[in-house]
């Protein structure tokens, strides 16, 4: 099995200094698949100083999502003031699926034979997908993240990001922001064609502290609503786009 430390140069987590039940939970994960990684503890929401909320536009963000745009932006700085090639980055409920290193090389692979500039996102089981993503047969699909529990990203598109981010403040959530930032600067964005990683505050297994939808039901409606969704948007479609090809 290839080590996913040797396929890039850090992996961090994103978390809560009072989540203990996620914190137990992804040492837990990450030590299952022999992953060495660090967490980013720091801008947790009481912690934010005024000079940190006023890189936001007034109004547009709750402190739990300015807190954790904060945190991916301090993994970036972090894979840059190191030189790291590239980065891998969960949050700290991100699911790692078995044969999890396999299917993260194969990615990679992939990513080699890309220009720099890139994101590689890894979750997405449940997404809505177009049919051509089941008609493609390359380990990546180039598409916008919808979520952002778990991808790569190299040391171009770190810089190129935290360049935009000198001269823009902020009014979008993390994924949301990235998409932006990564259209505007010219940064692909691709899936991993299997998914390779589940988000917990979707399956059901944390209650979610950013998604108001999801609060509104209870973990087990979360639960099932998932599973319907994986199998309706990924098995069902898939079967459905190969039964319409030509």
């Amino acid at each position: 099995m290839p080590q996913v430390n040797q396929l890039v140069d850090a992996v961090y987590v994103l978390t809560v200094k009072t989540y203990t039940d996620r914190i137990a939970h992804i040492q837990g994960e990450l030590h299952r698949h022999g992953i060495a990684f660090q967490f980013i503890f720091d801008h947790d929401v009481p912690d934010l100083t005024d000079a940190q909320r006023a890189r936001f536009v007034p109004d547009r963000l709750r402190p739990p999502h300015q807190s954790l745009v904060l945190k991916h932006i301090a993994a970036w700085r972090d894979g840059v003031a190191h030189g790291h090639r590239r980065i891998l980055v969960f949050e700290d409920d991100v699911l790692l699926v078995p044969g999890f290193a396999d299917g993260l090389a194969t990615a990679l692979q992939a990513a080699d034979r890309l220009p720099p500039g890139y994101l590689v996102f890894l979750g997405g089981a449940d997404a809505k997908l177009p049919d051509a993503f089941f008609r493609e047969s390359a380990p990546l699909f180039p598409m916008p993240v919808p979520t952002t529990e778990g991808y790569v990203t190299d040391l171009q598109a770190m810089q190129q990001r935290l360049a935009w981010l000198e001269t823009h403040r902020i009014s979008l959530p993390a994924d949301h922001l990235m998409n932006q930032i990564d259209r505007e600067q010219g940064i692909a964005q691709y899936w991993s064609r299997a998914p390779l990683v589940e988000q917990g505050s979707v399956t059901g297994m944390f209650t979610t502290a950013l998604d108001g939808n999801r609060l509104k039901h209870s973990d087990l409606y979360n639960r099932l609503r998932y599973r319907w969704n994986k199998f309706r948007r990924r098995r069902l479609r898939e079967w459905l786009a190969r039964w319409r090809l030509p």
